[in-house]
């Protein structure tokens, strides 16, 4: 049995990591905190090189920590300024015009103090994020009405301000973003639908060989044509067994138990309704000892021609994985092994070796 290795941070994730470090920077309110995120970003960017648009990403978020930085430093220079002419004009100012000066700022301070304590209760807070919601900066008005929780509307306010979000990345082509928004809100309105039509642009734009994310799992593109792709789970899926009970018959991928969760229990757990729909029924032919046998699947495993003719692509993790294909001896399979194939097969009930389920998607 081949050594298990452990899994590493993949670009997509770190890209992802950024992106979430990126929207995050609205929150803060110090422009300097701002310019050091952003110099961080920038950063992680770099690291990813040309993977999708890192490389203008990483130069944009440069630009940014740069403006932020001007700006603290303009901040504090103004406010050396304004200290120094308040010193002057305390020296030069008569007595009754320091006085009316002082009046006018206890009358300002007071006011303002009432509008920031306002702005502190809930119904500031309301008024505020229904402002930024007018101005279409739905992911502030987002985050605003989520704090108020169960004040008035703002539950309610709060899914559509986050609804409104999501497309609007999704039409600046923002699609982590716009992947994460509508799949945290889950079936409001049609955001499953407007999920999986995110899912398909950013695989379009995909060339192959690259991972992408289609329903809970990512994907490896092992093939592209016009109208569809042909994908292959990145990441094996590991305790599961070719045939869980062999009761003294022979093993096909025809009888196998794998075949039945992978087209029954996975596609449900994975996929919702919309994406489900996309996934296209193919013929899988296996060639044994016996015969050649066909089925009509939506997900099935690679045999082992393909394993050869996509090895660069599927070796992204070295780990056993079954074939689809029989093996030598009576009840065993074929498998993948630090990409390399093992035709004499292992016994079809062990559950070390891991699955890779592939499948065909529309992508009309």
């Amino acid at each position: 049995m081949a050594k298990k290795t452990v899994p590493v941070e993949t670009t997509e994730e770190k890209y992802e990591r950024a992106g979430r470090l990126e929207h995050s920077i609205e929150c803060l309110t110090r422009d300097k905190e701002r310019a050091d995120i952003y110099l961080k970003i920038s950063k992680i960017y770099a690291e990813l090189g040309a993977y999708e648009d890192s490389k203008e990403r990483s130069e944009a978020c440069a630009k940014k920590a740069e403006e932020y930085r001007k700006k603290y430093r303009q901040q504090e220079e103004q406010e050396i300024s304004r200290k120094k002419e308040e010193e002057q004009e305390q020296k030069q100012g008569g007595g009754k015009v320091r006085k009316a000066v002082l009046v006018l700022i206890v009358i300002f301070l007071v006011v303002a103090a009432a509008f920031v304590v306002f702005l502190k209760t809930k119904a500031g807070r309301y008024a505020r994020a229904d402002f930024y919601e007018g101005q279409e900066n739905y992911k502030k008005s987002y985050l605003m009405f989520k704090n108020l929780k169960d004040y008035k509307d703002s539950a309610d306010r709060s899914r559509e301000c986050y609804y409104e979000y999501a497309g609007q990345c999704a039409k600046q082509k923002d699609y982590i973003a716009a992947k994460d928004a509508y799949r945290a809100l889950e079936d409001y309105k049609d955001s499953e639908e407007q999920l999986t039509a995110v899912e398909i642009a950013n695989i379009k734009k995909q060339d192959v060989g690259a991972e992408v994310l289609y329903g809970e799992c990512r994907w490896l593109i092992l093939e592209k044509e016009q109208d569809r792709v042909f994908l292959l789970k990145s990441v094996p899926v590991n305790g599961i067994a070719y045939n869980e009970n062999v009761k003294g018959r022979t093993t096909t991928w025809e009888n196998s138990s794998l075949r039945k969760y992978l087209n029954s229990a996975f596609i449900e757990e994975t996929f919702n309704k919309p994406a489900q729909s996309r996934i296209e029924t193919t013929t899988v032919r296996v060639l044994s000892k016996e015969k050649t046998s066909a089925t009509e699947d939506r997900l099935f495993l690679l045999n082992a021609k393909q394993a050869q003719q996509y090895q660069e692509i599927h070796q992204n993790y070295l780990r056993d994985w079954w074939l689809i294909d029989a093996g030598v001896h009576k009840n065993t399979a074929q498998f993948v092994s630090y990409g390399v194939l093992m035709p004499y097969g292992y016994d079809v009930t062990d559950t070390n070796i891991n699955i890779r389920p592939a499948m065909w998607v529309s992508i009309k």
